[in-house]
């Protein structure tokens, strides 16, 4: 299982910019899990989603865990650049 983190815009899937893969998924599902609580957003591995406006909330939660992780440095990117991600599941 890979979860692929690409960029989104104008409603059109970017590039690549990260993949999750089952171990690293493991570790984030709790933070995957509290921003569910928080948005209704699932980052789901077998799905998709686009996040946008949710971004700094998902930002959060990873930060929480305090886990060595480039995705919180690509999540950082696109905020700060007003961007959008999409999450591809398998």
């Amino acid at each position: 299982m890979a979860l692929d983190v690409h960029a989104y815009r104008g409603g059109r899937m970017g590039r690549l910019l990260y993949q999750i893969d089952d171990q690293a998924y493991g570790v984030l599902q709790p933070a995957f899990d509290r921003f569910r609580q928080r948005t209704g957003g699932f980052v789901d591995p077998y799905g998709d989603l686009i996040v946008d406006s949710q971004l700094s909330v998902l930002i959060s939660e990873i930060a929480e865990l305090k886990v060595e992780t480039d995705l919180l440095t690509v999540l950082e990117a696109c905020r700060d650049e007003g961007g959008a991600l999409v999450f591809v599941g398998d």
